[in-house]
């Protein structure tokens, strides 16, 4: 019973904070909040940096992917990129969570201007 009390109580104070619990790995909720405040009014892009994720191309590589994607479309100041904990999917990897939403299998100019909803390069940015 003691036990049982213990990992309650751990539950609790893992959802309260924000997170749950996936296997052994710590997951953010959703409705998690930027570590800066003015970062606010931007739209959320996180990148799992987990073990799988990583592999598949995702972790510091994609965000730094994205943000020049973002740059070189004029899209840097709507968009706030970050790394984020394990989502639970990393087998359909590298994954991204963009204002709470998950979006798997993100590789490439095209899958990241999808995810992210912006305009694909004209033939003559591509070209540059």
């Amino acid at each position: 019973l003691k036990e049982c009390i213990v990992v309650a109580t751990s539950l609790l104070s893992a959802q309260q904070a924000g997170a749950f619990i996936v296997g052994q790995h710590r997951v953010h909720a959703p409705d998690r909040t930027f570590k800066s405040s003015a970062l606010w009014s931007k739209k959320q892009v996180e990148v799992c940096g987990f073990k799988d994720c990583k592999r598949a191309g995702g972790g510091p590589r994609l965000e730094k992917f994205i943000q020049n994607v973002l740059d070189e479309r004029g899209f840097s100041d709507q968009f706030a990129v970050e790394g984020c904990d394990c989502q639970g999917e990393c087998g359909y990897g590298p994954n991204i969570v963009l204002d709470g939403k998950l979006i798997n299998g993100v590789k490439g100019v095209d899958a990241v201007e999808k995810a992210l909803g912006i305009p694909s390069a004209t033939p003559a940015e591509a070209e540059n």
